[in-house]
Parts: C-alpha cells; structure tokens; sequence
C-alpha cells in the first residue's frame, strides 16, 4: 500500500490525498494498540460529525495515540485551511449590488425597526448582509456605535448574541424597547394599556387644560395646544402604572410621534417653532399648516402605534433564541472593553465629525421624559479630536476582536475622514479584506449631501 507521505511527495498535490491520509501525516505515528491509519479514520469519522462546529484538544486528545501536542497540530492545520478558504473562496460582499434602490419604506423599517425615528441610522439590510457573510450561529457581533439597535436586532434575527454602546439614553431607550423579551405577563399589560387607550378615544375626557397636575415639561405651553398636551399627560401618569421595560416600552411609542404632534415646524429636522401657528410646509408640497385647528388625534396616533409595536415585538420573539444575549449598553466607544470583553464581527456606522445633536433633535422625548446627557462629550462634537477619538475607538475594538470588522461610513469630499479612518485602521494593525461602494438613494435618515457611502471590511 503507498504510504501517504509518499504518495503526497509523488503527486505533489495534497488534493489528491483522502482526508484520513492527510490526518496521518500530520500524526506521524500511532501507537502499541492502534496504528496511525485506524486512527486517522477514527478522527477523520469525527470532524465529519463535527462540521460547522467548534473543535477544541479535549475533543481531540479523547482518542488514543492523540496527546495535546497533535492535538494543537492538527487544530492549527484546520484552521489554516478554514482561514485560506475563507479568503479565497468566499464570496466578495463587493461583488453585490449595495444600492438598495428600490427598497420601500417598509421595506427599510420591516419588524421592530420602525419603532422609533432616528437621524442617520443605516437601513437593516447592510447589517444583515455582512452578519451572514462574516459570523455564524452563536458568535458574538457588536456595534460600539448603536445607535437605535438596527445591528443587534439583524444580530439576533440571525442567531448571535450582540452588544451595543451608546452615549445617548434615548438611543438605549429604544434599542431596549426593539429587543425587550416578551412573556406573557407583558402582553397583558400592553393589552391593558391599549383597552385604557381606546376608552379614552371612545369616550374622551371633558376635562380642560387646568385640570392638568403638572405641564410635562415647562416648554408645554409653546410646543403643544392645550388640548394635545393634556391629553399626552394623561397618557405619561398612566404609563407610570406599568412594570419598567413596559414603561419603556409605551414611552417610546409615545416618543416618536411628540413631534408630528406638536407645533413644531414639519419641515425640519430639528424641532423649531414657526413665527406664526399658520405657516407652509416647505418639505410636504408646500401645503399649508394651521397648528391652531389641524386635527390631532393624539389617543388614535398612541393606539395605533402601540398596537403595530406589540405585535413587532411578539414576532420578534417568536422567531429568535431568548437564551441569545441582545445588550444595549449606555457607554462609550471609547471603553468599548470595559463593557464588552471579546467579540467575533464588529458591525458599525461612526458619527461623523460634524456629528448629529441628538439631544437637541429629539428635544422634546428629552424634556418629557427627563432624559439626561453631557452635551459634548460624544464623538464628532468637537471636530479637532475627531480622528484621535476614533483611533482610540479602533484600539478598543483590535483589543476585544477576533474576527471581521466592518465600517460603513459616508463619503467625505471635504475633510476626507472616510479616507483619514481607513488609514488609521490599518496603522493600528487591521488587514483590509475588502470595500463595498453603495450610492445612497431615497435618502431618508442620512445627510442629503452624502451621496457615497462606503463598507470598509477589515480582519485583524
């Protein structure tokens, strides 16, 4: 019989070995009561029936013949060859299309991921598709710039536990909101609530405005008509009467509609009060806006919301793991580690250095709900540390991944930090893998002057 050494040196092709000649290479010899053949088919019998699973030495040193020295050999073997098909035979993300161009809204905010507006959050496809292509069932993805939660949800659809780090509380909030595990105790006090809800709107209050115990915030009188603010605070004193994740939970379907319900300005982004109650509408047809007779149906915009959230949720829960970990963590990028301590994929979309102020886009689900944060302090307030920031953010991730870390970031023609961090990544040590190009179209949450966006795929 040709030995595997010699067949191999013969042909000059590993290809044209069996998988338990191969294994009896690498072992070299077996022992007094089994030779190194039978024992190469043994192991061989048992990687097949450990495909797609994690291998460790104990595994392997059960076998007879097999010490923790062939054991590490014949680990680090499998791995060289996993590591090499994975670059070479993988797929490309960039050799698909990433334009998403003919997405429908509801396509972009399927599940739980309309729950709440959020300026500037990407679209849950880009997660998901770099989560399939990069981790496997049970790995651990995090984003350290969560934002609303898009990437822990995608994480979580697809099997994996995830974490996310935010300096904003009311990010948190509704990433909360979007993962909450559901039982049976919680949809009974949502259903509650919807019935108090609908009472309301069948037989609405007559009570006026001076029967209010207390204005939800001291701006009430100039951001809501005396009918709407008290109606919303009527709905604030009885959401206090609930377990806090449904707390939580019904604030953020509140939150999200305070500023169609206000006098805020309907074309801007940031809520601004117009000179006059009646004033044109710039961004919807330049319709005409009368914010002192305009219908608001605050109890039927409320139940509505609520009700498509608690059905969101339900789904949510019955099509993924409880046991995985889906963490929305209030904390800095820049102490990723002292929240996360490793990670296989990290899927993120930095602020840019003329970051987004949340607080003051979201000023009044701040003043209602008392929400608190250090104005100044997040990432991309202060343009001249933006860079030093984020390369401490990159040290973070290098120190907790093992495994592929994706970037996507807009185009930057002016300041070029896209170009800046990407140089920055590869000085620390990460190996570029691959960059995906999408042009951004139907933009809705994304700065319109952004038209290119990148996905940086580095591995360190």
């Amino acid at each position: 019989m040709e030995k595997p050494r010699e067949k191999l040196l013969l042909h000059n092709d590993a290809k044209e070995l069996r998988i338990e000649e191969l294994l009896s290479i690498i072992l070299g010899h077996g022992t007094a009561n089994i030779n190194v053949y039978k024992l190469s088919e043994h192991l061989a019998d048992f990687l097949r029936s450990k495909l797609n699973q994690q291998i460790t030495i104990d595994d392997l040193t059960q076998f007879e013949g097999v010490g923790e020295a062939k054991a590490a050999q014949i680990l680090s073997a499998l791995e060289l060859g996993r590591r090499f098909a994975s670059n070479s035979i993988q797929k490309r993300l960039s050799d698909d299309n990433w334009d998403f161009a003919d997405l429908k809204q509801s396509e972009r905010q399927y599940g739980v991921h309309f729950f709440h507006h959020y300026t500037a959050k990407f679209i849950p496809q880009i997660p998901s598709k770099i989560i399939k292509q990069f981790a496997k069932s049970n790995d651990i993805v995090v984003d350290p710039f969560m934002g609303s939660g898009t990437a822990l949800i995608e994480a979580k659809l697809l099997g994996c536990h995830s974490y996310g780090l935010d300096t904003n509380p009311l990010a948190v909030k509704i990433a909360k909101a979007k993962t909450m595990l559901m039982n049976e105790t919680k949809a009974k006090e949502i259903d509650r609530f919807l019935e108090w809800v609908e009472k309301r709107k069948r037989y609405p209050d007559k009570a006026s405005i001076n029967s209010l115990e207390q204005d939800p915030f001291p701006v009430i009188k100039s951001w809501f008509r005396p009918d709407v603010a008290y109606k919303i605070n009527l709905i604030l004193n009885e959401i206090n009467n609930y377990s806090p994740d449904v707390q939580n939970f019904l604030q953020i379907g509140l939150s999200t509609l305070l500023k169609g319900m206000s006098n805020a300005r309907m074309d801007s982004v940031t809520p601004v009060l117009p000179e006059n109650p009646i004033y044109t509408d710039k961004k919807h047809y330049y319709r005409e806006v009368n914010n002192l007779t305009r219908k608001i149906p605050v109890y039927g915009r409320v139940y509505s919301q609520i009700n498509r959230m608690k059905y969101a949720i339900m789904y949510l829960n019955k099509e993924t793991d409880n046991k995985l970990v889906c963490k929305p963590i209030i904390g800095d990028a820049r102490e990723l580690s002292k929240h996360v301590k490793h990670c296989d994929l990290i899927v993120t979309s930095p602020p840019y250095w003329s970051a987004q102020n949340y607080a003051r886009i979201h000023m009044l689900s701040f003043k209602i709900f008392d929400i608190k944060t250090e104005e100044g302090k997040e990432i991309g307030r202060v343009s001249t540390s933006y860079l030093d920031d984020m390369e401490i953010v990159f040290n973070q991730i290098a120190s907790i991944l093992k495994g592929h870390f994706a970037l996507v970031i807009g185009e930057d023609i002016k300041k070029r930090s896209n170009e800046r961090l990407f140089s920055i990544a590869q000085r620390i040590g990460f190996h570029h893998v691959d960059t995906v190009t999408r042009r951004i179209s139907n933009q809705v949450s994304r700065a319109k002057q952004i038209k290119i966006e990148f996905i940086y795929i580095f591995r360190i």
